[in-house]
């Protein structure tokens, strides 16, 4: 008996598979194509889950953020701007109000449109949108957006497309959301974080993006990742550079390091203590190397500020917005480039950097 409930599940599990490759296949094959070359300039943003303003609102706590370094940052310097999912929160809150509470940024958006370039992706919890379509001054709506670099494919997307449940019972979801979560006043940012489906979503991901030597930027899940590498990755890679680099160097280069080494260690017992079954489940992938294949952009929801994926002049950028006054970001290294925005309190962290044709170089040697 147990070994035929194991059959059944097992099969279930390939039909799962089939059906989200067929999926992702689909919405790469109807993604609008654009060329993307070394001079262009873009900025992807997911998941601000704008509200109605009131105290259920997960956006207004970084709304004067986010518009600052739109207008200030990305509209000055050119940018085109993708908004990647669940932009809009419907699941929780009615379109005409979000669009009453936040008519700056709509305005905002209107203005990239006019005189850079605007793309909005649909998500999960935007989905409806799609009942509504364009509103004044509004660009298309995509389900997805292929960008084409020498010959190379950038592929962004929500990236909810490879989890059955959304596909499939999203509408559930919402209604959960609107009458169950926002009673319990529960935030989109605990609920997104903590769920275990986030790790099915990067790991299917992970595989179609290797299979077709693509790079894929999603959102949805709310956890930044940089060449398919999590925070915690990131941490222990440096930790195990840092003590090959040890020996060798002066004594001065060695108490550096130590001092690093020891910022890193205070920053990943955080992290583990946090969650721990992020710690037990960051390395989703598996294998001895990591194809550098997929990216996030994370959320615009965060406790201390936003995170963005920037390409730009031939390269791309994990890029992490924040308020000193709110705390200082963990563990930032020294080297880091950082800049201050105007007479803000806001400064943008360069997090991780690298050219994108190095990036498909490995993609092509590796997968």
């Amino acid at each position: 008996m147990l070994a035929r409930v194991r059959r059944l599940l097992s099969k279930r599990a390939v039909l799962n598979r089939a059906a989200i490759e067929a999926t992702l296949q689909g919405l790469y094959d109807e993604a609008p194509r654009r060329d993307l070359s070394p001079k262009d300039r873009i900025v992807i943003m997911s998941d601000m889950h704008m509200g109605d303003g009131s105290a259920r609102d997960d956006f207004r706590h970084n709304a004067d953020l986010v518009q600052k370094v739109l207008r200030d940052y990305y509209l000055a310097r050119g940018f085109s701007l993708v908004l990647n999912g669940d932009i809009e929160e419907l699941q929780r809150f009615r379109l005409p109000a979000i669009r009453a509470q936040w008519t700056d940024l709509y305005t905002l958006f209107g203005e990239f449109q006019r005189r850079t370039a605007l793309y909005k992706i649909v998500g999960n919890h935007d989905e409806a949108l799609h009942d509504f379509g364009p509103q004044e001054g509004e660009t298309v709506l995509l389900d997805g957006l292929r960008l084409s670099f020498r010959g190379d494919t950038v592929f962004i997307f929500h990236g909810h497309q490879a989890t059955i449940f959304f596909e499939r019972f999203n509408d559930l979801s919402g209604f959960f959301l609107r009458y169950g979560a926002n009673a319990l006043r529960i935030h989109n940012s605990s609920v997104t974080y903590e769920s275990r489906k986030k790790y099915r979503t990067e790991h299917r991901v992970y595989g179609f993006s290797t299979k077709r030597k693509i790079v894929s930027i999603i959102g949805h899940t709310h956890r930044p990742l940089f060449e398919s590498l999590s925070k915690i990755d990131t941490l222990r890679f440096r930790i195990e550079q840092l003590c090959q680099d040890y020996t060798g160097v002066s004594r001065r280069a060695q108490a550096a390091i130590k001092t690093a080494i020891a910022v890193y260690r205070r920053e990943l017992a955080r992290l583990w203590e946090r969650d721990r079954e992020d710690g037990l489940r960051s390395s989703l992938y598996n294998e001895s190397i990591c194809i550098p294949c997929l990216f996030n952009s994370g959320c615009t929801i965060g406790k201390r500020g936003v995170t963005a994926i920037e390409i730009a002049d031939g390269q791309i950028g994990l890029i992490y917005w924040f308020d000193p006054t709110r705390g200082e970001p963990n563990a930032v290294e020294e080297g880091h480039s950082m800049e201050r925005l105007g007479l803000t309190d806001y400064h943008r962290l360069v997090l991780k950097q690298d050219k994108l044709a190095h990036i498909f170089s490995r993609i092509h040697l590796l997968a």
